[in-house]
């Protein structure tokens, strides 16, 4: 799940005010289970003349800056992992403008939950993408096929060049995925 303040929307949750509320099943067995677990949360800033604002869905107030867990790659995290390990992401939209076509290299993967409600196994369903839209969060299991290191991102460009500032390859929402 997902809590956020409901007060000066626009600035305290673009600065902060939120996060993800993990609940575990009272039956264990309804678990998801994988053998690593990690947590994306995206943002959305807007940063001009040397000052960073929270972005609002306004003239004036578009993102040119995106984080993934308040970082933007190359200072995001590295997930490790080992071939055959399956990792559960589960993808949290703490942004407050757009839709982020989340995307893994390296193999497609299985929906297990989306907004807090684990699908049935007959309803899990393989996807390369899904669309995290303000609020939405979704679990995907993916499954570490092969050595490499496996790109996790936005398929929209200008959410990883951060207003094309970067001097060393891409930046925004995108993580890598180191597998041994």
């Amino acid at each position: 799940y997902f809590y956020h303040t409901h007060d000066h929307v626009d600035r305290q949750q673009a600065l902060g005010l939120y996060g993800a509320l993990i609940i575990d099943p009272k039956n264990p067995a309804d678990a998801i289970t994988a053998d690593l677990e990690y947590t994306v949360q995206l943002q959305e800033w807007l940063k001009r003349e040397g000052l960073t604002f929270p972005s609002m869905p306004m003239d004036g107030g578009f993102p040119n800056f995106f984080t993934i867990n308040g970082k933007s790659y190359p200072s995001t995290d590295t997930i490790k992992m080992k071939v055959g390990q399956v990792l559960k992401i589960r993808f949290v939209g703490t942004n407050t403008t757009a839709i982020h076509p989340m995307h893994i290299h390296g193999g497609p993967f299985e929906v297990a939950a989306i907004d807090g409600a684990t699908l049935p196994q007959n309803a899990r369903y393989t996807a390369d993408t899904v669309n995290v839209g303000p609020g939405q969060r979704f679990d995907v299991l993916w499954r570490a096929l092969r050595p490499g290191k496996w790109l996790l991102h936005c398929h929209i460009p200008h959410h990883t060049t951060n207003n094309n500032v970067e001097e060393k390859g891409g930046g925004g929402l995108t993580m890598i995925i180191d597998v041994n």
